[in-house]
């Protein structure tokens, strides 16, 4: 009888046996893992087999990621290999090592350091921060789910941005206070999730056995389309009546407008290159896209978007036509790219102080809300869901594997049908560029 592979039987009973890659023979001391199932029903044998594998697989992928001590090799080895826990000449085990809390958010750090982009890097690091003021560089092994349930409820008396705003005061002053607005839920939740990231870091490489941050965020309890504020017509009277038309600073204008009547996102405004604007099938278009040093949130980001009328009426594509003879390679030259943010920082800082003297103080209603307000109107214009997700760079949610294998993009000129409905009724003055 033939058996599945790494499945072997001998005299009726069942073992697992693989050979070990030879990039890891020298942390085993066999060329081979062999284990018994302890079985001698095939079927039962079977369902251990698969389990094996996992584990095995995972065991190997951990070796090879170059970032283990000898005790956590020895540790992982065991799991599968009983005989190199008292056989590995180089450590001892029963003496564990100390797993601190900053030696761990290093590593992890470090794990996570292809995925992360910079501001996700430094956002990151200001959460880590905390976390080891708040518990300490403790063991990991040591966390518990009391350690985790503390810590939350810490959080949630503490302050958004306390050193900032409180320079002088410890931690122990903060929670004593009872004057201070606490963080916000989404907060409590980004350093919730920092702890648990790097637990379950280390239940994957051995070091803990269960990760006790796991389902301890808290509820959101407001939707996700109230997480930010629409802007008013009013608001975009005030914006537009507001608007500087300064030849030294041009995108001081058109950003804001950009946004208004495209729902593009800040970054994506910011970051546009003069061979961006561009002409397809006869009508004028923003190209969204990653090339160069620009940036996108995620591939649904990338797209076509029609330049609105309005826009072109203003002097949008002259102004495009301008920068372009002068040979500056972006549209917006005031503009100067930052590791962390791109090219949106400074744009984004004077935006949010024109935002409170000229528009509203209403802390929910920002640059993002342009983007709510252009997918809000063309909703209630009864603009399909599938058109709006192409606008503004979201995928097409439950549709979004039929739209992608069986159907192209939309063609401009229905992207452009679906724009025109934003029509806010407001005059705007001409920028003269």
């Amino acid at each position: 009888m033939s058996y599945p592979t790494h499945l072997i039987s001998r005299n009726g009973h069942f073992y697992y046996k693989i050979k070990v890659p030879i990039d890891l023979q020298q942390h085993f001391p066999s060329t081979f893992i062999k284990k018994s199932l302890k079985t001698t029903d095939l079927s039962i044998a079977r369902a251990q087999l698969a389990t094996m594998e996992y584990q095995t697989m995972r065991i190997f992928t951990l070796l090879r990621s170059g970032v283990l001590d000898d005790y956590m090799v020895a540790k992982l080895l065991s799991e599968i290999v009983p005989s190199v826990a008292t056989t590995s000449s180089k450590v001892q085990v029963g003496i564990p090592a100390r797993h601190s809390l900053s030696k761990m958010i290093k590593q992890y750090m470090e794990f996570k350091q292809p995925q992360w982009t910079p501001k996700t890097k430094m956002e990151m690091g200001g959460v880590f921060g905390l976390l080891l003021e708040l518990l300490g560089d403790i063991d990991v092994t040591e966390i518990t789910r009391e350690t985790v349930l503390h810590l939350r409820a810490t959080l949630m008396r503490l302050p958004p941005n306390l050193h900032k705003r409180y320079p002088d005061q410890t931690i122990k002053q903060l929670l004593d206070r009872t004057d201070m607005v606490p963080m916000s839920t989404k907060s409590v939740n980004k350093h919730v999730g920092g702890i648990g990231g790097v637990l379950r870091y280390c239940l994957d490489i051995g070091i803990v056995t269960a990760n006790y941050a796991a389902g301890l965020k808290l509820s959101e309890k407001r939707r996700v389309d109230e997480e930010r504020s629409i802007y008013s017509v009013e608001d975009i009277t005030s914006i537009v009546n507001n608007l500087p038309c300064k030849q030294t600073s041009p995108e001081r204008y058109w950003i804001p407008l950009i946004g208004c009547f495209s729902g593009m996102r800040l970054n994506e405004i910011c970051q546009l290159y003069v061979e961006d604007i561009l002409e397809v099938e006869g009508i004028w278009c923003f190209s969204v896209n990653g090339a160069k040093d620009k940036r996108l949130k995620n591939a649904a980001s990338e797209r076509m978007v029609p330049v609105h009328p309005v826009l072109v009426d203003l002097g949008l594509i002259e102004y495009c036509e301008k920068i372009r003879k002068t040979a500056a390679p972006r549209l917006w030259s005031n503009l100067t790219w930052m590791d962390v943010h791109g090219y949106s920082n400074g744009f984004g800082n004077w935006y949010q102080r024109f935002n409170r003297k000229h528009v509203t103080h209403d802390p929910k209603k920002v640059f993002h809300s342009f983007r709510h307000l252009v997918t809000d109107t063309l909703k209630q214009a009864g603009v399909q869901d599938s058109l709006i997700a192409e606008l503004v760079g979201h995928s097409h949610g439950n549709h979004a594997m039929t739209m992608s294998r069986y159907g192209k993009r939309y063609q401009p000129k229905v992207l452009l049908e679906a724009l025109k409905h934003l029509d806010y009724g407001i005059e705007i003055k001409r920028f003269d560029p």
